[in-house]
Order: structure tokens, then sequence, then C-alpha cells
């Protein structure tokens, strides 16, 4: 742009990034001796940079200076989004148009411009949800300016990134203030055995050079020492072990966890809840406990109650990218075991071997145990034998025989002086004695 005899040369429309370096060009064409710059800012009661070379150089923004490229032009650093707006610059030069005869006069000349305060996102979050193959996918960018493009890519197991067209999306913009949050959803179906390794929410926002993903990493349900088997409940065989066969490494992605409350061992007549989790797996994997032929319960958690004996439980951990069965073998003691029972299980708990033996503190208990026993046993035989006046143990020995005359008439010994007389020898006897008249 030409002004005058001096060539301001300025752009009208300038852009930066906040917390980065903006830059107002206002450059002189040819450059000539500066008596004045000034620096406005439209809406602002005072400059916010003014220059005199042959006195002072004031910056009422401190993050204003002179740009080193030339003398005129602006650098405003760190640009904040306030920094938006109109801007003038006003040069003042002396001019005598070329005739040195003629005394110098100022020459002001100003030039208008605008500044572009762009804002890339500040966060990007993606949520999910699941329904068999079938996904729906939302991703959000916050906090941008202007509103952030996004765009979805999905990646194989081999590493080959591809970009989604054919999709159904629904998008909204929200203006925030002078920032915008933009939402883009999408409904995904996964074909039967499609290779896929994630989906990625692209956000690009061009005025700032600035992209951002967020993935989705599809992982299948995961065990340790598995074997591929064949189970009458599934058409296809299933990937196999026991949680005696887990060692409990959380360094495989998606491995299947399984907590038991209490314990794996129990008391008899009590209950236990068993309960599953797949850490990173996606899609969530569903879960299908059962034991023996008995129709499978679905859920994360299987309570038992009143079990009253060994038993083992089977859990299927299955989504679309894949199926595993872990069996979960469940004991019933008569003593306290909750010494195994650790608390903390995560999953990756091994069980002991039921035939492994007792610890210290339980044959301590055994012994003590029996010690009351037998105690209480003597204490009986004892308390039985001064009732009764008997001994068991020890030879009788004869007491003397004492009889309280007052209260017995006689001895067992003796037996009373009895005679039977008949009738007929009373009547003989009287006869004699009395003679007849």
């Amino acid at each position: 742009t030409l002004i005058g005899t001096v060539d301001l040369k300025y752009d009208d429309v300038s852009y930066a990034t906040v917390q980065q370096k903006a830059f107002l060009r206002c450059g002189m064409m040819p450059v000539q001796p500066i008596k004045e710059l000034w620096w406005f800012k439209t809406g602002a009661e005072e400059p916010i940079y003014y220059y005199d070379p042959t006195s002072i150089e004031a910056a009422v923004m401190e993050r204003a200076r002179r740009s080193s490229r030339d003398n005129t032009s602006l650098e405003i650093y760190p640009t904040q989004l306030d920094d938006e707006g109109e801007y003038i610059c006003r040069v003042v030069v002396w001019d005598n148009t070329g005739n040195s005869t003629k005394p110098s006069i100022p020459i002001s000349r100003e030039a208008r411009m605008m500044l572009k305060v762009n804002v890339p996102p500040e966060k990007v979050e993606i949520t999910h949800l699941t329904s068999g193959r079938n996904l729906s996918l939302r991703c959000k960018s916050e906090g941008a300016k202007p509103p952030a493009d996004i765009l979805w890519t999905k990646t194989s197991p081999d590493g080959v990134e591809t970009e989604l067209h054919d999709l159904t999306k629904v998008r909204e913009i929200e203006p925030t203030g002078d920032l915008y949050d933009t939402a883009e959803q999408i409904f995904y179906h996964l074909e039967e055995n499609e290779m896929i390794a994630k989906i990625s929410c692209v956000v690009r926002h061009h005025n700032t050079n600035t992209t951002i993903y967020k993935n989705i990493t599809f992982v299948s349900p995961a065990i340790q020492n598995a074997l591929k088997v064949t189970m009458q409940r599934f058409a296809d065989p299933v990937l196999y072990s026991s949680i005696e066969n887990q060692d409990g490494q959380d360094n495989v992605a998606g491995l299947v966890k399984i907590s038991a409350d209490p314990g794996f061992k129990v008391l008899y007549n009590t209950s236990v809840t068993l309960k599953a989790s797949a850490p990173g797996v996606f899609p969530e994997p569903r879960y299908l406990w059962w034991v023996g032929d008995q129709t499978g319960i679905a859920g994360r958690e299987l309570h038992i109650t009143n079990l009253e004996e060994d038993k083992s439980y089977f859990v299927l951990a299955e989504n679309p990218l894949g199926r595993v069965v872990l069996q979960i073998p469940v004991y019933v003691t008569s003593a306290d075991y909750s010494q195994w029972n650790d608390s903390s299980n995560d999953g990756d708990a091994r069980i002991t071997d039921a035939s492994s033996g007792l610890d210290t503190g339980a044959i301590i208990g055994i012994v003590i145990g029996v010690l009351i026993v037998v105690f209480f046993i003597g204490f009986a035989v004892w308390y039985w034998t001064i009732r009764d006046g008997t001994q068991v143990f020890s030879p009788k020995k004869e007491k003397p025989h004492v009889i309280d005359e007052e209260t017995i008439p006689f001895r067992s010994t003796d037996k009373p002086l009895m005679r039977t007389i008949s009738t007929q020898t009373l009547e003989g006897r009287r006869s004699r004695r009395e003679p007849s008249i």
C-alpha cells in the first residue's frame, strides 16, 4: 500500500496462535528516518507502543516490542486471546521530497490491520457404547478457535491406516464464549472375522497446524497357558485354561481376571461370590457362568450359596474379536483357612492344592483341641466316681459295717424267731390245763 511518498507495507489480517508470537507488519519502503512510531489497539485508551529515536522507547503493553525484521513492525509475545482486534500503525517521518535546500517536514501515515488469534483444541475425548458388533463412538474437541475438524480412521493389525468414509455421522458445534466445542458421533458395525486393531478420532485444527489422535484400541479377552478345546456348549472350539494356570502378570493385554469373596477356599455350607473382569478389553466382553450341565447365568458376578462340596465353575468371556473359557475350582473345608483367602485377590490368585497339608497354626489348634477333650473326659470320670462311691481304677477296700440299732431292729444276718402252732395243739394244751367239770 502506497501512502504519499512513504510506502507502508502491511497485511489487512494477521493470524497468531495463542501462547505463540504475533507479528503485525507495518514496514516502510524505502526506509526513511523515523521521527515517531505509534501503535494503537482500537478500544484501548492509551497507545500500546511508542518510539522516539531521540528520546524514549515506551511499551505500555509489556509483551509488545518492535520487530527485529524492521524498525516499524510490532511483535507480541506470548499472544493471548484478548489480543485479538484491530490495530493501528502510525509512522511519522521527515520528508523534504528530496530537496535538501528546504527544511524537512514531518509526514504522518497510518495503516489499519486486524489480528486474529487462533486457539488449538484444549481437550479431546472419545466415548463409546457397544451392543454386540454395533459400536457407537463419540469424539469431542473442546476449547478451539475456530472449530476443529474431525475425521475417523481404522488401523489393521499390521499397521495399515485407512480413513472411514461411508459412516453415519452426527456433528454438533457449540460455542463456549469465544471458543468452540465440536462433537461428532459415528455408528460402526464390526463385520464377522473383521481384523481391526483400533479406530481413531483424528482432530485437525488447520489454523494452528494441530492434529490430535484419540484411539479406541480393539482387544479380545485373553488367558494364559490356553488350550483350544471343544465343549458341548459351543459349536466351535474355544480357548480354555484354569485360574490355577494363570501367573498373574498384568502385562498381557486383555487378561481375564477372577476374584473370589471371601476366597477360593470356603467353610462348609457357606457362600462365595465370584467376579470376572477384563481390563483393557474392547468392546466390553459379556460373561456367562455355569457348573456341570446347568443353564448358564449371564453377568460379571456369580453368587453361590450353601456350598457343601468342592466344585469347578466355568466362565465364558466373549467379545466380537474372540472368546475364552476359564475354570475356577472352589474348595470346601471344615477348618478356617482364611489365611489362604486373600481379600485383595484381583483374579490372578493361585489356588493351593487341598492335599498339600496343614500349616503350623492348624496343627497347634488341633493339639489344643485334643487336650481339651481329654481333660473333660477325665473330669467326667472323676465326677461320676465320687457320686457313686466307687473307684474304677483302684482296688476296692472293705469298710467297717456299722449298724445303728435304734433305727434298724435287726441285723441282716439275724432271723426273727418264728413258731408255727396249730389250733389243735393250742386247744389240746388248754384242755389239759383246765379240767372239765
